[in-house]
């Protein structure tokens, strides 16, 4: 059956960061893929699901990689329907990690349980970079997207339109992941990109890392405690390689879920930057294993790699109100700070996460992002031609703002999506 059109629809991350979700079919036919299929939070940290299409219809997901707000609603379509999931080998058993302690710690909220998620790892399917599948009367082919060890950007292709779809992207090297293969993808018909830093430019990663060690010598040389609160996929392995490369002879801890998704980067080392530099790090610092040690690391000067990344709880919080009113320490935040948390008003108003104590340590934020600036995001756009854009995972100001660089651009058709949005693309005449 010919596609006289594709139908995108737009089920989360329409003017929002977070909870993206995209549905993709062709315009007569009720079989569908989705890509992404996200959670954000409300203020009380809640757990916000993407929209759904009928489990029956919907023939494939494809998860770009593993943080939640790509994740989070995928098992959701479990509870009626089986459809085939496409991500690769370390996605998957991130995946398995993240919406496990989702449950663990929403549980209450969701409106789906453990054996939702255990269908939808029954149901995966591991993809490399490179390959090509079928669903739904749509080829879907992989490349890498370099925001994460493991995340892709997905070409969705019908009857010759040629849809890309990025996920999170990354056009920069790292020490942990390498940029995007854009030289790989081609020209596109329409690109749905995320925007996150669509209005942004980020400083050289140089300069970062740069300054976190600048900030360790200094903190450590008057005896104190460097707490790094870092996200577990991805941020805790680059700190700990930054650190392993410098080699500055301090203590280095590392705590968290950071050492099992270590593990699973280390597992699968084709999807590594610099494997060697990682598993360098993995065998140099310590990996606490236990209250023993967690007692112990915090009292002597070092660096404490711990998550979760915007101190919403885990290890880090523990470490916070063990350090944070002695101004011999410092607080080295390298990851994104959403409002209403803790890391959000440590920045802003200089105060432990309870109560009206002011935070007395050093507070640094440092910019490590993973996502593509505004710089890199017209890289993408330059590198594969699309007469259309749709901006999606923004806010709506940062979209207005991206959109305009886009037609300053010259392409043709730009649009700053809204969640439920329906976007119709014909396909081209032979």
């Amino acid at each position: 059956m010919k596609a006289l059109a594709v139908e995108i629809k737009i089920l989360g991350g329409g003017k929002e960061v977070g909870r993206l979700s995209v549905l993709l079919k062709r315009s007569e036919d009720k079989r569908a893929i989705i890509l992404d299929a996200g959670v954000n939070f409300d203020e009380e940290d809640k757990p916000i699901l993407a929209a759904t299409y009928p489990p029956k219809y919907v023939e494939a997901i494809v998860l770009s990689h593993a943080h939640l707000d790509h994740i989070g609603t995928a098992p959701l379509y479990y509870i009626s329907g089986a459809p085939r999931v496409y991500a690769t080998k370390p996605t998957l058993e991130m995946a398995q990690l993240m919406l496990e302690d989702f449950l663990k710690l929403n549980g209450y909220y969701s409106p789906y349980e453990q054996g939702e998620v255990d269908r939808l790892l029954d149901s995966a399917m591991p993809v490399e970079y490179g390959d090509r599948v079928e669903a739904a009367g749509i080829e879907l082919t992989f490349y890498s997207a370099g925001h994460i060890p493991g995340s892709i950007f997905t070409v969705a292709e019908v009857d010759g339109l040629r849809v890309g779809f990025t996920g999170d992207i990354n056009t920069i090297e790292t020490k942990l992941v390498s940029p995007a293969d854009l030289d790989k993808i081609g020209r596109l018909d329409v690109l749905i990109t995320e925007a996150t830093y669509g209005d942004a430019t980020h400083p050289p990663r140089r300069s970062s890392e740069a300054r976190l060690l600048e900030i360790i010598e200094e903190t450590v040389k008057k005896g104190g405690v460097v707490l790094v609160p870092a996200f577990s996929i991805a941020r805790g392995q680059e700190i700990m390689m930054i650190l392993a490369e410098k080699d500055l002879g301090i203590p280095v801890a590392i705590d968290g879920m950071i050492r099992r998704i270590t593990e699973i980067f280390l597992e699968n080392p084709s999807y590594i930057n610099n494997a060697h530099l990682l598993r360098e790090a993995s065998e140099k610092f310590l990996f606490v294993r236990g209250w023993q040690d967690r007692h112990r690391v915090w009292k002597k000067p070092g660096v404490i790699i711990s998550s979760a990344g915007m101190l919403k709880g885990g290890p880090s919080l523990y470490y916070l109100k063990r350090i944070g009113s002695n101004p011999q320490n410092a607080i080295a935040l390298v990851s994104f700070q959403a409002p209403g948390t803790p890391g959000r008003r440590i920045l802003e108003e200089g105060k432990m996460p309870t109560g009206e104590e002011p935070v007395r340590a050093r507070i640094e934020w440092l910019d490590f992002s993973s996502h593509a600036d505004s710089k890199g995001l017209l890289e993408v756009v330059k590198a594969t031609k699309p007469r259309k854009v749709i901006i999606v995972h923004t806010e709506h100001d940062t979209g207005q703002v991206f959109a305009e660089k886009l037609r300053e651009q010259g392409v043709e058709e730009v649009v700053v999506a809204d969640n439920g949005q329906v976007i119709r693309v014909d396909v081209p005449k032979n």
